[in-house]
């Protein structure tokens, strides 16, 4: 059980300043996502895909907002319209973990990194061509489930929340399952795409390997703040540090940008995909840069752009070549 003392209580008000930030971060991308395609003629398929983002979107900043004003109003309750409870804060925090909207932050916290991993866990599906690759990124998201709602529930039933009580033990094993599917996802979609990178040299040359690398940066970029953050968490948290409270305002709006990060790449390549596809002779064909598209460029493995059927699809939102796909090994 961590004391809410002096260093929690600071860990808390600079985890609601950096979160607070985060989330200016996070809306400006919804707002720049929701407003890419606004004046576009699109098809049925077409406007499909930019509902679908929309509404991914639209999730991300409500389950955001409700964490940042849960935060805001704990600190408000603690310290400003409690300050002279009997005890101090740590009492008053002590006597209030499973009030309503700390019950509803936490639920959000849950729908939140659910949500995240599981866009994630998408990508990896239209990657991997054999489904034994979606096997343990989804037991793991699972596992996920299982003991997100088993925290919800113990804190609920006011057996403490992630940092008190009973619920606290279900929170370590609760975050090393999920910061354990953030790696092994992290990790699946560079792998794949490196290995792509080195079955496709031979047909789109040696230039090739700095635009999947350039894709495998991207990728890290989305998710290993992320990681580093969480485990940093996970420790502080099994340490029964107040410091971690502070860790866990960041990780939860960490998995929220990063989340938005991904739909709104695949919002701004949305129109660049549309005009290949549109070209005459260039197929499907997504590009990384400028440069003139051929059949064998490279396409990016963020765009979300339906089409007619699967391997379609798979065309449009995977790196590799279309002529890799008849590759048995791919």
């Amino acid at each position: 059980m961590i004391n809410a003392g002096p260093l929690w209580q600071n860990s808390l008000y600079i985890g609601n300043i950096l979160s607070t930030i985060l989330y200016g971060v996070q809306l400006a991308m919804c707002c720049q996502t929701v407003h890419c395609s606004t004046g576009e003629s699109l098809d049925s398929l077409s406007l499909n895909a930019v509902v679908t983002r929309r509404c991914l979107s639209g999730l991300l900043l409500l389950l955001s907002s409700i964490v940042v004003l849960v935060q805001a109003v704990l600190g408000q309750e603690m310290w400003i319209i409690h300050y002279d409870y009997d005890g101090g804060m740590e009492q008053y925090y002590a006597d209030h973990t499973s009030v309503w909207y700390q019950i509803l932050g936490l639920m959000a916290m849950v729908a939140l990194q659910l949500s995240s991993d599981a866009l994630f866990i998408h990508r990896i599906y239209f990657l991997w061509e054999r489904i034994w690759g979606l096997v343990l990124p989804c037991t793991l998201w699972v596992g996920t489930v299982v003991l997100g709602a088993l925290l919800c529930a113990y804190s609920a039933t006011q057996r403490g929340n992630i940092f008190t009580g009973e619920a606290a033990h279900i929170a370590i094993a609760y975050y090393a399952v999920a910061i354990a599917l953030n790696l092994l996802v992290m990790s699946t979609l560079c792998g794949r795409i490196l290995i792509v990178a080195w079955r496709s040299r031979r047909d789109v040359g040696h230039d090739s390997w700095r635009r999947y690398f350039c894709v495998v940066l991207v990728i890290i970029g989305f998710a290993l703040p992320r990681t580093v953050i969480g485990i940093a968490f996970l420790v502080t948290l099994a340490l029964g540090s107040g410091v971690s409270v502070a860790f866990l305002s960041l990780y939860v709006m960490l998995t929220c940008v990063s989340a938005q990060m991904l739909i709104l790449r695949a919002a701004l390549s949305f129109p660049r995909a549309r005009a290949s596809r549109s070209a005459p002779g260039l197929g499907s064909s997504l590009l990384f840069s400028s440069p003139p598209i051929s059949p064998t460029t490279p396409r990016s493995p963020f765009l979300l752009t339906p089409n007619q059927d699967r391997s379609k699809t798979r065309e449009d939102i995977c790196t590799f070549p279309s002529d890799l796909k008849s590759d048995p090994e791919a």
